[in-house]
């Protein structure tokens, strides 16, 4: 869906945007989506909910599961919407999608374009390892324990740097000093 084909219109339906930037680390944060007001409905095939998946299409290729409820959010078409089946499990595919031997075929899709945008097309043709359902619980606790122990770290060195620049400067996040 492009934003820009619905500029200037009547505001008869309100959409939430999702878009991942590097301000956020590429996470998303409900409570700072961008609103767009259009004409006409948007086709629910573009409409995301709970479980869906979104990977962006230029570099860096990040992908994030929604993991939250809420109407009328969708994404630009900067990304692909990945609406996992019930056979399968959002956190898992997520975890694949930001994996090492992914991120290995999308920059082989990548090379063979001038602007380094990848089809999705180019998606369906990715060699996915199907995981064993028996270990598919464990496999889910495994990544969820690391994207914790990750979040951790990431707090952890951001108090330390905010610290080490009220030691260095004097300010606080107030700015006094």
């Amino acid at each position: 869906m492009r934003k820009s084909s619905f500029k200037d219109k009547e505001n008869n339906f309100e959409y939430k945007i999702i878009t991942l930037n590097n301000e956020n680390n590429y996470k998303i944060n409900e409570n700072k989506l961008n609103k767009i007001n259009t004409d006409k409905k948007i086709d629910t095939k573009y409409l995301l909910k709970k479980g869906n998946i979104i990977l962006k299409l230029t570099p860096p290729y990040t992908s994030r599961i929604i993991e939250f409820n809420e109407n009328n959010i969708t994404t630009t078409s900067n990304y692909a919407i990945i609406k996992v089946c019930e056979n399968y499990s959002p956190e898992i595919i997520n975890f694949y999608l930001n994996s090492e031997y992914i991120k290995k075929q999308i920059y082989q899709f990548a090379d063979e374009t001038s602007v380094k945008v990848i089809n999705i097309g180019n998606i369906k043709d990715f060699d996915i390892i199907l995981t064993n359902k028996e270990y598919e619980d464990i496999y889910k606790k495994l990544i969820s324990t690391h994207k914790e122990k990750k979040e951790m770290i990431e707090k952890e060195l951001n108090l330390e740097k905010d610290l080490l620049e009220e030691i260095i400067f004097g300010e606080n996040d107030n700015g006094e000093n």
